[in-house]
């Protein structure tokens, strides 16, 4: 079966799937994949789809990975946002470029190459919950199917993604003694000492990669428990940071070194701890993942990288390589599990999440043609 990408986006920017509500999204993909000749189709437990193609007795060399739901609709649109209207060459509509033409040009372009006749298998992932938690889902997939190389289909301009920056998000609290306002002296304000720490840790000295940038710590949030506390000194107050990490920072030395800093600057009295999410399938799993995830690079000679560029060129295109700022389900495949990983999709990252989300159709075209040469390079 020829599946069109164009007329696949469609039917799939058509179907609401918010995080958490892909249930008919997922059936839609694993209808797709099995028309498309996928031998394989399964659904997970957290309700991903994974399908495979290619000969049942050989190795997965590459897995396609994109994630089916998407963020909520705000603000006036033009456009209907699951209209998936086309107007002078882009598709409009929520989860366009964010990321489901990312997985249309992934099926499309495997089963194109597969119909030239494959000598090892492929993987396309369809999965779940990635705006709640990025890697949660995908970690699930990993652990059935354990490809030799990952190709995140998140927008990049049909640039080819080398990297990404992770992110750790954590929750710095102080602790004090409550006391009336009108009689602070008695208590221990513990604003004072949360005033103290952000001062501090501006001055914290962060790690650099040459191709990923700055590490970052950024404050986000500040809350008083109780809250609002009325006429009363808070037992504790907590700053919410959102830590970006380079390839290579480890969890325990992130947190080591801001304790150390922080004690260093005479502070006491306090908990720095990871943030967590909670997470509930459509299919009825719940889970508590914590929201840390690594940041990521692939070897500059890594065969991937290598074999993407020369994709790219054979769909006529300059091979342009870089990095995400962002965080994506790399972070799982590359970050904790060290397979290589590069990001490769169609649509620009920055109209993602956006009023009128859209996507450029020869993007959706290119991707699909760009996954197609990549595999016939790798696996036929």
């Amino acid at each position: 079966m020829t599946l069109d990408v164009v007329a696949l986006t469609q039917a799939m920017v058509r179907i609401p799937s918010l995080s958490g509500k892909e249930g008919e999204m997922a059936a839609l993909m694993a209808a797709t994949m099995r028309e498309a000749g996928f031998s394989s189709v399964t659904t997970d437990g957290n309700g991903s789809v994974l399908g495979l193609i290619g000969p049942a007795d050989a190795d997965v060399a590459l897995l396609f990975d994109g994630h089916m739901d998407v963020v909520p609709v705000a603000g006036d649109w033009r456009f209907d946002p699951f209209g998936a209207e086309i107007r002078d060459g882009r598709l409009y509509g929520r989860g366009s470029t964010d990321m489901k033409g990312g997985i249309a040009a992934a099926i499309c372009g495997v089963a194109e190459a597969a119909r030239d006749g494959l000598k090892r298998r492929v993987a396309v992932s369809a999965s779940v919950l990635e705006e709640v938690i990025e890697g949660h889902a995908l970690a699930s997939v990993l652990d059935i199917c354990t490809p030799q190389a990952v190709v995140i289909c998140e927008p990049s301009k049909l640039q080819i993604k080398a990297g990404q920056k992770g992110r750790v998000e954590l929750l710095l609290t102080f602790h004090g003694k409550p006391a009336h306002a009108a009689t602070p002296h008695i208590g221990v304000n513990p604003l004072h000492a949360a005033g103290r720490a952000l001062n501090a840790l501006e001055s914290l000295s962060l790690p650099h990669d040459e191709v990923l940038g700055q590490a970052l710590l950024v404050p986000t949030d500040i809350v008083s428990h109780p809250y609002p506390s009325i006429s009363m000194i808070p037992i504790s107050t907590t700053i919410r940071f959102d830590r970006r990490t380079v390839s290579g920072e480890r969890l325990e030395d992130v947190l080591a070194q801001i304790r150390a800093h922080l004690a260093a600057h005479g502070l006491s009295d306090f908990t720095l701890q990871v943030s967590e999410d909670q997470v509930a399938t459509y299919t009825g799993q719940h889970a508590t993942p914590p929201r840390w995830l690594p940041g990521w690079r692939c070897d500059a000679e890594a065969g991937l990288l290598q074999a993407a560029r020369a994709a790219v060129s054979a769909s006529g295109r300059d091979p342009v390589v870089g990095s995400w700022a962002f965080c994506t389900n790399g972070s799982e495949s590359a970050g904790r599990r060290g397979i290589p990983t590069i990001g490769l999709g169609p649509g620009n990252e920055e109209d993602a999440h956006t009023i009128d989300e859209s996507i450029a159709l020869e993007q959706l075209e290119g991707a699909r043609d760009i996954y197609r040469n990549l595999v016939r390079a790798v696996c036929g």
